[in-house]
C-alpha cells in the first residue's frame, strides 16, 4: 500500500482547550488554533445545523482530531467521549462509498451535507463487523485541512 490507510483519528473530548494541553504535555504534540466549523446540515440521524469546536495535531499523518463534545445526542455527544470515535480516510468517490457501505450492511451514523439531498462532504459510519467506525472525508476537502494544519488558520470547507 503506497498511501496511509487513514490520515487521522477522531477523539471526542469534554473540553477542547484542556485536551489540547493534555496531549501537548503528555505526547509532545502541537495543535492548530481551534476552529468553530459549521455543518449546515448534520444528519446524526436527524438533520440540524451544528457548530463543531475542533483542532488537528500538526504532527502526522495520522493526525489527532480533537472534537469538543456537544449535548446529549448525536455523534459528537458526551456519550462518545473518552475513546477513539473513528479512523478518518480520504474518499474520492463519496457516492460510490455510500453504495459500497450499504452493500456491506454498514450504516451511516452521521453525514454532513451542504443541503438536503446533497452528496455529503463527510460521513461517519456505524461500527463495522469488528466494531470500528470510519470517517470518510471527500477528497475535495483535503487542501483546506492541509492548509489549516500548515498555516494554523482554518480556511473553511
Amino acid at each position: 500500500m503506497s498511501e496511509q490507510p487513514y490520515f487521522h483519528i477522531g477523539v471526542v473530548v469534554p473540553d477542547l482547550e484542556n485536551a489540547i494541553e493534555y496531549y501537548s504535555r503528555t505526547h509532545g504534540l502541537e495543535f492548530t488554533k481551534p476552529a468553530h466549523v459549521t455543518n449546515p446540515r448534520l444528519e446524526d440521524p436527524h438533520p440540524h445545523e451544528q457548530v463543531v469546536h475542533v483542532a488537528f495535531s500538526k504532527q502526522g499523518p495520522p493526525y489527532y482530531e480533537l472534537i469538543e463534545s456537544d449535548g446529549d445526542e448525536g455523534i459528537f455527544s458526551a456519550a462518545n467521549e473518552g475513546q477513539i470515535l473513528y479512523l478518518g480516510l480520504w474518499e474520492p468517490d463519496m457516492e460510490g462509498r455510500l453504495r459500497a457501505l450499504a452493500a456491506e450492511g454498514i450504516g451511516v451514523a452521521a453525514a454532513s451535507r451542504s443541503a438536503e439531498g446533497a452528496t455529503p462532504g463527510w460521513i461517519i459510519t456505524e461500527p463495522d463487523a469488528l466494531g470500528v467506525r470510519y470517517e470518510y472525508v471527500e477528497l475535495a476537502e483535503k487542501q483546506a485541512i492541509e492548509t489549516w494544519i500548515e498555516t494554523d488558520e482554518f480556511p473553511g470547507l
